[in-house]
């Protein structure tokens, strides 16, 4: 028998004793903060000038918040701190290394916040509770413990003693994730029988309803956690904040097999993402192409209005990384809407970038990105339509949606399956769903009155063939709303070169020379001529590399964009050919949408394709029916995002490029440090509300020369280093 997956989010709450109940405020200061510094070192020890000196120049640096380590895991035999909890690490020799560094940070006006590597201990407290220890699949102890068990006690306990007796301001929980492999203790299988009535499963199996359960059971399980010790810190101290490293960017089938929920965001104060680490420790799939940028808008979109701190390790292998990395990643960060927190990798050049951040704070401080287009990133989608190779079915498509967006400077904002359930899409012109497989039905009527108000959507290949828990459905779900009925399907991702009419296994779109589409970069492409074509020849059919359905419209005519596949029957002895549209158009409502059966962003993340880049680029003004508020033209290395603040509006622009390219080129092989810059040249920004008629240039608060032209309001950039803010006013 099915169980739906909303009843297992609702028995988890229930148990909880919390259905229904919020997280206390965050603290106002939390979301103030723009200068962040963070040391690997502990309080547990004395080293060099650390902590006096190493605080002090924090200090003098402008850094407002710090983190350093009062809890390490299995690396201490004791605590940084004098505790009722625990033993003190014998190299404190009775000294309380977390007070001296609180009372420093609080004397130089910092604020601090507490790191506690949670979930590992010190041997001797496995030795002492090993009923507390997680246990894997194979009914072996791990190295970490369990929430589920008394062991979450003693975590509250010490972290509001940190809160309330030594002062600290905040606390940072580092590696709080649900791991594939864990928690089969005793505890966590009996709260599942109790909740769902079903034995702990063994084996991954997403056809298994069970098996969704306990996915979803060991997420709920750390969203209560954190939910009960933010409560905890804020009965201490309703000033004290509660950070959490998330991990969310981090595909679920990642090499290290851990990762919270979006939903973390809902019981946290703030949450923190790990980026460059990657470069030396996990060459998993994270977020390529376009790492730190994707990332870091990610963690902002999923935040929201609170706080997003991006971390970045400080060194490149074991050797401190020079200013122009730093800078680089640092504005990465600040222009996708994140907080840099990074690993200070030295004193001087701490200095010199959070002056750099400083510069800039003003006009980043309580803004928010520019709502015209979101893009659909759907959690259900990647963990039970995507399974177990979520890479393969489903991010790639939304990394190369993101990059199309990103090298088209066309302004985008995250929307998660949270916001599609909530209907929060107040503001958006066009939502964008690539592959967006798997939707409820509360998910889909929201679309419907979204595009039936007036919205766009452009949806790609099986966006609502599957059910929330990702079960096929006979036809999409959205069908009224695509205008789509699916008749098969066809897999083109195989690249094959050669003439063998043997081997003939292909797919290519075909776009008519007077097609409205037919220009740009599409054209571009038309227009590529091999050796042997006559000059002025334009070729129709494209390549289409990838996944893509063949459909036909309910309703209305067939498009004269198409799609044809070939492929060699063996069975048949003969090329077996179709032909069906390239896209499905329908009016709904006040509003438009536009189907591609084609997955082309995952295409577009394969092969960069630029009629692919075209294609979709087109088909979102189009369903916009109004362009951007703001339009960059620059080469495609400069991201461009739109932030407004107030009734500002602030341009980023990011030169993301030196002359080695970006930071990492080849997955867990190409690790490289920038050291230099390439400025570029002819930037413009032009702003469509007439409304806004002053414009700056930050930092430096050059007034910049402004062209009234009948599409708006152009401005011409002086060339862009690293990073710089276009900054327009009403006068």
């Amino acid at each position: 028998m099915k169980i739906q997956y909303a009843m297992l989010c609702a028995l988890a709450l229930a148990a909880t004793g919390r259905a229904g109940d919020a997280a206390p405020p965050p603290p106002k200061w939390l979301g103030e903060i723009t200068r962040v510094a963070y040391t690997d070192l502990g309080n547990a020890r004395l080293a060099g000038d650390w902590p006096d000196k190493v605080i002090a120049d924090a200090a003098a640096a402008g850094v407002q918040m710090f983190f350093s380590r009062v809890h390490s895991g299995s690396e201490w035999e004791g605590l940084g701190w004098k505790s009722e909890f625990g033993p003190l690490d014998p190299k404190l020799n009775g000294r309380d290394g977390t007070r001296d560094v609180v009372e420093l940070c609080h004397k130089h006006h910092i604020r601090y916040l507490a790191y506690y590597w949670a979930q590992r201990e010190h041997a001797s407290v496995a030795e002492a509770h090993p009923d507390w220890c997680g246990v894997s699949v194979r009914g072996k102890p791990t190295r970490y413990f369990c929430i589920n068990t008394p062991y979450r006690q003693l975590v509250r306990d010490r972290i509001v003693e940190l809160v309330a007796k030594e002062g600290v301001d905040g606390i940072f929980f580092d590696m709080f994730h649900a791991r594939q492999d864990e928690c089969y203790c005793a505890g966590c299988k009996a709260k599942f029988k109790q909740l769902t009535g079903h034995d702990a499963p063994t084996v991954e199996n997403f056809e298994n309803p069970v098996w969704r359960q306990w996915v979803e059971f060991r997420y709920r399980s750390i969203e209560d956690a954190m939910l009960d010790f933010n409560r905890a810190i804020k009965a201490a101290n309703p000033e004290a904040a509660l950070v959490v490293n998330t991990w969310n960017a981090w595909v679920y089938h990642h090499a290290l097999k851990a990762r919270n929920s979006i939903r973390v965001i809902e019981n946290v104060d703030g949450m923190l993402e790990e980026t460059a680490w990657y470069d030396t420790v996990d060459p998993s799939f994270c977020a390529f192409p376009t790492l730190y940028n994707f990332m870091s808008w990610h963690l902002a979109g999923l935040a929201k209005e609170k706080a997003a701190f991006m971390w970045a390790r400080g060194a490149v292998v074991r050797l401190p990384i020079g200013y122009t990395e730093t800078l680089t990643r640092q504005m990465v960060m600040l222009a996708n809407g994140s907080v840099p927190a990074q690993s200070v990798p030295g004193r001087e050049v701490m200095k010199r970038y959070m002056a750099d951040i400083a510069a800039r704070e003003a006009y980043t401080r309580g803004s928010r990105p520019l709502r015209w287009c979101g893009l659909l990133v759907s959690e259900k989608t990647e963990m039970w339509y995507g399974r177990n190779e979520p890479q393969e079915r489903y991010i790639k498509g939304i990394y190369g949606a993101y990059q199309i967006m990103l090298e088209r400077h066309l302004p985008v904002v995250l929307v998660t399956d949270r916001d599609l359930e909530r209907g929060d899409l107040a503001g958006l012109s066009v939502l964008v769903a690539p592959n967006a497989a798997a939707l409820s039905e509360k998910e889909c009527e929201n679309l419907r009155s979204f595009v039936r108000a007036g919205g766009g959507l452009v949806a790609s290949y099986e966006t609502s063939l599957y059910d929330e828990e990702g079960q096929p459905l006979k036809d999409f779900r959205l069908g009224d709303l695509l205008n789509a009925h699916k008749l098969g399907d066809f897999d083109a991702r195989a690249i094959r070169v050669g003439w063998d009419p043997l081997k003939i296994h292909s797919a290519n779109w075909y776009v008519p020379a007077t097609h409205r589409w037919a220009k740009g970069e599409v054209r571009v492409a038309m227009e590529r001529c091999g050796v042997t074509d006559p000059p002025g020849t334009v070729h129709t059919g494209l390549p289409l590399i990838g996944r893509l359905l063949e459909v036909e419209p309910v309703k209305g005519k067939r498009s004269d964009l198409r799609v044809a596949t070939a492929h060699y029957s063996e069975l048949l002895a003969k090329v077996e050919s179709t032909n069906h549209p390239g896209v499905v158009e329908n009016k709904f409502g006040a509003g438009k949408v536009i189907y591609f059966p084609a997955d082309l962003t995952w295409s577009y993340f394969r092969l960069g394709d630029p009629h692919a880049g075209g294609l979709l680029e087109q088909a979102i003004r189009e369903a916009a029916g109004t362009p951007p508020p703001v339009e960059v033209v620059a080469p495609s290395i400069v991201q461009a995002t739109p932030f407004v603040q107030g009734k500002r509006v602030v341009v980023h622009l990011l030169n993301d490029i030196s002359s080695l390219g970006r930071s990492q080129n080849v997955k867990g092989e190409s690790l490289r440090e920038r050291t230099e810059v390439l400025p570029i040249h002819d930037i413009t920004v032009t702003f469509h509300d007439p409304r806004l008629q002053r414009f700056t240039l930050i930092p430096g608060g050059t007034v910049l020369q402004v062209e009234q032209t009948p599409h708006g309001q152009v401005v011409k950039v002086p060339p862009l280093q690293v990073h710089a803010m276009v900054v327009a006013e009403e006068r």
